[in-house]
């Protein structure tokens, strides 16, 4: 059995976001067979201090030896920042006298892009216009270069780590791409598991209402959910959806520029429901929509299997494929095809047998990604 230290830039509080949650999921799974997980090794990326629940870690070298920590999982692959700190204060002599290293990539590794970034800032200067004008002009010149960079952060991690995990298969044409490596024996596929602790049986399909749903960080760049909104727009001028009622959970920098266009276009019965535990919203919810610029995963859509809540998501990650079995238990619409987005929704709204047929699929296929699947992975590694 193994004593495990998680790394990551904020404390563990599950309701924060992905990553916290499934950190928590994971510690808890590897708990029950005997493992001891220590809790999080909070890092700020901004001034390298360090803390344990709450109490400042000046001596890094002596905390790990004092707990004893055989494994350390870096939960930040996004950068260079957390690992280098870690290893500049302690990391190093501790990996170098037996301790073993794991760096999650919570992400899709092909981020949404420089121009995507641009684009989806709400008040643009004249300079970020020039700077859209350029990135369209020059595309493949600019995708190259952040293919490059991410190619050197994901080697210089891979190479720092003894194992470095990824959440889907899908991935790996693109790692490959990008690190241009002669062997991948390091990288091994873990998925995230369901985050519900029961899969509910079909007669919660009984009491579902006419709703829409979106659990999501109200953030443009990654959410795309002004996406969502012009469905929406387009939704509401058919009679199919006179009695449904869109209602969007999650807090985040973008919310105000979506209430903004729900005032400015009049759209009737959509909720903002704020940051909140979403499960209730999960067990009445019919449909649930995502419009992500890219997951790693996708929390959400287990999640709307688990409760019977059919997704349509648009084909921006390949993992969604791994998740959604298209026309069986939920839809994919081409990326960025808000028509098609649409008539995938409407066509659900029109067609209740359709729509049950979908839903008991997503409750018998939620199985797919059970905890005890997850932690036989973990396991296996450690």
């Amino acid at each position: 059995m193994k004593n495990i230290l998680w790394i990551y830039n904020r404390p563990l509080n599950p309701e924060a976001g992905g990553t916290e949650r499934i950190t928590s999921l994971i510690m808890k799974g590897l708990s029950d067979p005997g493992h001891h997980c220590l809790g999080m090794l909070v890092i700020d990326s901004k001034t390298s201090e360090m803390s344990f629940q709450d109490n400042p870690v000046h001596d890094l070298s002596t905390f790990l030896k004092e707990k004893m920590v055989d494994v350390v999982i870096n939960q930040d692959a996004l950068s260079k920042k957390l690992l280098n700190v870690f290893l500049a204060k302690g990391g190093k002599e501790w990996h170098s006298q037996g301790g073993r290293l794991i760096t999650c990539l919570h992400f899709d590794p092909k981020s949404p892009g420089l121009l995507h970034l641009f684009q989806s800032k709400r008040n643009k200067s004249t300079q970020d216009w020039i700077t859209i004008l350029k990135l369209s002009l020059f595309g493949s010149y600019y995708r190259k270069k952040e293919d490059q960079k991410a190619g050197a952060l994901y080697k210089w991690l891979y190479e720092k780590s003894d194992y470095f995990v990824i959440l889907s298969q899908t991935h790996m044409p693109y790692l490959e791409k990008v690190m241009q490596l002669p062997s991948y024996e390091k990288i091994k596929v873990i998925n995230n598991p369901l985050t519900f602790p029961d899969i509910s049986d079909e007669s919660i399909l009984a009491a579902k209402k006419n709703v829409l749903l979106v659990v999501a960080r109200m953030d443009e760049y990654y959410k795309r959910i002004s996406l969502v909104l012009k469905t929406w727009k387009r939704l509401v001028k058919s009679s199919l959806a006179d009695t449904w009622t869109l209602k969007l959970v999650g807090d985040g920098p973008s919310l105000n520029q979506y209430k903004k266009y729900v005032q400015q276009y009049e759209l009737q019965r959509v909720e903002f429901c704020g940051q909140q535990n979403p499960e209730p919203y999960y067990r009445e919810a019919k449909i649930y929509l995502m419009t992500s610029s890219a997951e790693g995963w996708g929390l959400t859509l287990t999640e709307s299997l688990q409760r019977g809540v059919v997704p349509v998501a648009m084909d921006s990650s390949p993992v969604f494929h791994e998740i959604i079995q298209d026309g069986v238990d939920g839809y994919l619409a081409p990326d960025k095809d808000i028509r098609t987005f649409e008539n995938k929704i409407l066509s659900l709204m029109a067609d209740d047998a359709l729509w049950h047929s979908l839903a008991q699929n997503a409750l018998r296929n939620a199985s797919r990604f059970s905890m005890r699947n997850t932690i036989n992975k973990w396991e296996e590694l450690l």
